[in-house]
């Protein structure tokens, strides 16, 4: 038999809470299947809240500062071995669906100067002609180029003329209610995904990434979807009073730094406004959630379900109004970092929920392991297969998480133990320190609570430790002089 198929999902800017299996009312019948039928760690995170450099991380198992894919705005080196690259040699066909974000989306520094253009942001890599090493590709992005926009220019060229060159998104925010489902980004993607499962060949083992752009800003959804959650009760944002009063001066300064979306200061939309982003936040989820279904039943038609490893997640969260922010940035908060993340497939339980500690660069190596193989030297993250065999209750006493903007001011590194987290920022004599057992919504800093001096103390060393372990391993030495 064929070593497992593998099918990596990810959604794009999805919280780890925004699953009907995570207690949401959000509605996600084919996700929780996949979680009933498999593994749901439940204290997943990102080692980046933003897109380029995640998505680096779960491509290569290795952290943004290794990758050189330490914001967005930047092009993944072409010389990193990625999961493709440790699959092929394997026999695995490698596909890729939606989108990849591995190079900039726009031209310059400047967001009113326009989208890249596809050939330069979707060219191959020079060494074997490859785009980062998948056999073939259908991509698209933030602002439609590539495949799906060459697809709509031929299906629906009123459509396209609309979103064409556009690189807010701005018409496809004002269009999203009336945008028919049959021609947006989330079900093109699910089509070319089914297509490759139908004209696969069996012989060779799979792999797939399909890469969903939602739930994504802006939030909108087919009106069909929006409808469903019409008068739907949906959960208030986390703050409390003079909060912000609390937050580090200098995140709050971030819009005078030029951050887009904007700086730290509150969001100004009313209570309302918030519930329908919410709600419309939703009803992107419900749509990709089909999707996911259809995918499924392409596998059980093909006969390839029960060979195939099934991994779902997401490259950052959403902070949808807590603490007063939205969207993500350079506030490490629960749902800005925590990702979902479901393995299903052989080898892995199911039925089963774990709290142990995992960082998304720690997909790869659980996946070469999954299938038998050795973790490649140079790969930084940890292989979560003793934790699925039942062989430990963790393989991590902490994960780190960081953003680095320093030609924006601000750097931040933060780690997370089971209990804590230390959100620590260059140059600056503030921080933050949260005790999640106590204090789960992050609402009151104790950074300078003497009564958590040893806390704090421990932590920053665990943090050091952690820098240090975590330099990158390439070049591996091969002669001892």
């Amino acid at each position: 038999m064929n070593k497992p198929n593998i099918l990596l999902i990810s959604a794009d800017q999805m919280r780890a809470d925004a699953m009907g299996c995570a207690g949401s009312p959000v509605i996600t019948p084919n996700i929780d299947r996949l979680a009933a039928e498999g593994t749901l760690f439940e204290r997943a995170y990102c080692v980046n809240p933003v897109c380029s450099p995640s998505r680096a991380a779960i491509f290569t198992g290795r952290y943004p500062h290794s990758t050189g894919t330490w914001s967005i705005g930047l092009s993944l080196n072409e010389e990193e071995i990625t999961i493709c690259d440790h699959l092929k040699p394997l026999g695995y066909r490698c596909v890729a669906n939606g989108k990849m974000h591995f190079r900039p989306e726009l031209n310059d520094m400047d967001f009113n100067h326009g989208a890249s253009p596809a050939p330069v942001r979707f060219r191959n890599r020079l060494s074997d002609g490859t785009y980062y090493g998948f056999d073939a590709r259908q991509l698209t992005e933030d602002h439609p180029e590539g495949e799906y926009m060459a697809w709509l220019q031929k299906v629906a060229p009123e459509w396209a003329k609309n979103l064409h060159g556009d690189p807010g998104n701005e018409s496809l925010h004002e269009k999203g209610g009336i945008f028919p489902p049959e021609l947006h980004q989330t079900r093109w993607i699910a089509d070319r995904s089914i297509e490759t499962i139908r004209t696969h060949d069996s012989s060779l083992p799979l792999f797939m990434w399909t890469s969903f752009i939602d739930p994504h800003h802006p939030f909108n959804a087919p009106r069909a979807y929006v409808e469903k959650y019409r008068n739907a009760s949906v959960p208030d944002p986390v703050k409390r009073p003079g909060e912000l009063d609390l937050r580090p001066d200098h995140l709050r300064r971030q819009g005078e730094c030029g951050y887009w979306p904007g700086g730290g200061e509150e969001h100004q939309y009313t209570d309302e406004q918030v519930r329908h982003i919410i709600r419309n936040y939703y009803a992107m989820i419900t749509f990709i959630d089909e999707q996911i279904g259809r995918i499924r039943d392409a596998l059980l038609e093909a006969g390839m379900m029960e060979n195939t490893i099934v991994i779902f997640t997401s490259d950052h969260g959403e902070l949808l109004g807590d603490h007063g922010l939205m969207m993500k940035g350079p506030w490490h908060y629960e749902g800005s970092i925590r990702v979902p993340m479901i393995l299903r497939g052989p080898g892995i339980p199911a039925g089963t929920r774990t709290d142990a500690l995992m960082e998304n660069a720690d997909i790869l190596p659980t996946l070469q392991q999954l299938i038998g193989e050795k973790v490649p030297y140079g790969v930084q993250g940890r292989s979560q297969v003793p934790v699925l065999a039942g062989d430990s209750a963790t393989v991590r006493d902490s994960i780190i998480c960081s953003y680095d903007a320093h030609d924006r001011g601000i750097r931040l590194k933060t780690l997370c133990t089971d209990r804590y987290k230390l959100n620590v920022f260059a140059g600056e004599q503030y921080g933050e320190l949260f005790d999640l057992y106590e204090d789960p919504h992050e609402l009151y800093n104790r950074f300078f609570d003497s009564a958590f001096a040893p806390v704090r103390t421990r932590l920053f060393e665990m943090l050091v430790t952690r820098l240090i372990q975590d330099e990158d391993p390439l070049p591996e030495r091969k002669a001892i002089y």
